[in-house]
């Protein structure tokens, strides 16, 4: 393979290069870490570089955190297996110190978010030391919907996660080897759907050659339409309610209901009305 991998040092300093590697996944997501996977034949190179936390550098912003290491040794040779998350990842080392009031534009709370955790830390014992080298913000700001929230405790990626699924506004940490810095950026989505006529809409087809593979399943197996649920009791004395529609029906008792449950316990499941 032509692909060339920088490796750096969790300080962003420059390792090496990594040029013999058998795989490499990687995967990006637009409200979360993405994460990937490299597999390279074990050297002393690569047994030098490919350690956690060390990042790995693809191209462009792409960059991940070694999080997992497998050797293993194979008919052709030993190989390492390394995974973990992009820089987007590091965001869950980080916890909310005490109740963030949140008020302002969605894309301006998640930048306020990961100054006051990881860049310029003011809450909690000894904030200085959870500042994380050589990580920036990415500009200003840009515009987005305004909210109101509240938020108490959980980490920094978990809350970044809420807010952009919530409110469609994408984030993460890109890197830049040229400085080097890590650089978090926030931006809200555009619908291209072809649902609005306002922005040119967006097409994706196997037909155009921008969607590669395709695949559709359907599982009716642990579906249920009805259930039946008994309360406390036994014989005749005991309620039977069939759950069915929006207004549960009492059934009466019967025999041949297997079991003794309390309120709530779905005895019986069918598929058929």
């Amino acid at each position: 393979m032509d692909l060339k991998m920088e490796v750096y040092s969790p300080f962003l300093e420059l390792l090496g290069l990594l040029e013999a590697h058998n795989a490499v996944v990687w995967e990006s997501r637009a409200f979360s870490a993405g994460s990937f996977s490299i597999t390279a034949l074990l050297t002393d190179e690569s047994r030098s570089l490919l350690v956690p936390n060390n990042i790995v550098w693809l191209a462009d912003g792409t960059a991940g955190i070694i999080e997992y290491v497998d050797q293993t040794a194979q008919e052709n040779g030993p190989y390492v297996t390394v995974k973990g998350r992009d820089l987007t990842g590091i965001l869950d080392w980080f916890v909310l110190w005490g109740l963030y009031d949140l008020n302002g534009p969605v894309p301006a709370l998640m930048y306020r978010l990961v100054e006051d955790c990881c860049i310029r830390p003011t809450l909690g014992a000894e904030p200085e030391r959870r500042i994380v080298p050589g990580l920036v913000l990415a500009g200003a700001p840009p515009e987005g919907v305004s909210i109101r929230t509240q938020r108490t405790g959980g980490t920094l990626l978990e809350a970044l996660e809420e807010l952009g699924a919530a409110y469609h506004v994408a984030f993460g940490v890109r890197f830049n080897p040229e400085i080097p810095q890590m650089e978090f950026w926030a931006r809200p989505g555009v619908d291209r759907s072809v649902h609005q006529s306002v922005l040119e809409p967006v097409f994706y087809s196997t037909e155009l050659d921008d969607v590669l593979s395709s695949q559709y399943s359907y599982d009716s197996g642990n579906y249920r339409n009805i259930a039946l649920v008994a309360g406390e009791g036994e014989g005749d004395g005991r309620v039977l309610v069939t759950v069915q529609t929006s207004t549960p029906e009492r059934a009466p008792a019967a025999s041949g209901v297997v079991g003794r449950g309390k309120i709530g316990q779905a005895l019986i499941g069918q598929k058929g009305a």
